[in-house]
């Protein structure tokens, strides 16, 4: 159900915007970060996000399924002269591990990419995520939640129900999970330590026709 390479890069290409600012959750989390912090970045996109964290002093192992978006990623870390700080790998989620060593980073960083997943592939990229850190490493991961009224009447209007709170719709697999599904999820991946708060991050200043406001579910565990 999980749209392959070449459908992510039509996505990519439609939605691509040169001069986008990078997110407000990023500018909130970084300041979580340890100076000088081995990041990994699970759906980094076209990487406004992993630019901000380079120009911060940060290093960035962004991990992607389209190859268009790590292209135009690599770019731009090329012309703002950053490339050192940066590895990207074209990864399917929904086929393959994380392709990073255990134990390995302080930071795994997701937002709003891994909404494609049913209950069981969510648990265990959470799992995954836990496995890479290194001990004392955080995760925050931000995932759409069912808060957004307007969006569930539709999805519940116009896709088929695959779990609950995950739809089938334009050939993708689009979960929008409670707070309380997600802490329990986080429970069978073996994960002890977290936290999960709605959340409203502002879009203003992003562009592209967003709405003014995007509702997450914000997750942060820790690798104990």
């Amino acid at each position: 159900m999980i749209d392959d390479s070449g459908q992510w890069d039509t996505i990519h290409k439609k939605i691509y915007q040169q001069n986008q600012k990078h997110s407000s959750y990023a500018d909130e989390k970084e300041k979580l970060f340890p100076r000088g912090s081995l990041i990994v970045e699970l759906g980094a996109g076209t990487g406004a996000d992993v630019i901000y964290f380079m120009k911060k002093g940060h290093s960035v192992v962004a991990l992607d399924i389209s190859e268009f978006a790590l292209k135009v990623l690599g770019e731009k870390a090329k012309r703002e002269g950053l490339v050192k700080y940066l590895v990207t790998k074209k990864v399917d989620f929904g086929l393959h591990q994380i392709p990073v060593k255990d134990s390995s980073v302080n930071v795994v960083y997701s937002r709003i990419s891994l909404n494609y997943f049913g209950k069981r592939q969510t648990i265990s990229l959470l799992k995954d995520s836990y496995r890479i850190l290194k001990t004392g490493g955080y995760a925050y991961i931000s995932l759409k939640s069912p808060e957004d009224k307007n969006e569930m009447e539709y999805l519940k209007n116009s896709a088929t129900v695959y779990e609950p709170n995950v739809y089938i719709e334009g050939g993708m697999l689009r979960s929008r999970f409670t707070k309380r599904q997600i802490e329990e999820m986080l429970k069978i991946a073996g994960i002890s330590e977290f936290e999960v708060k709605p959340h409203q991050e502002s879009l203003e200043g992003r562009g592209g026709g967003h709405h003014i406001v995007l509702f997450v579910n914000d997750i942060v565990f820790k690798k104990l």
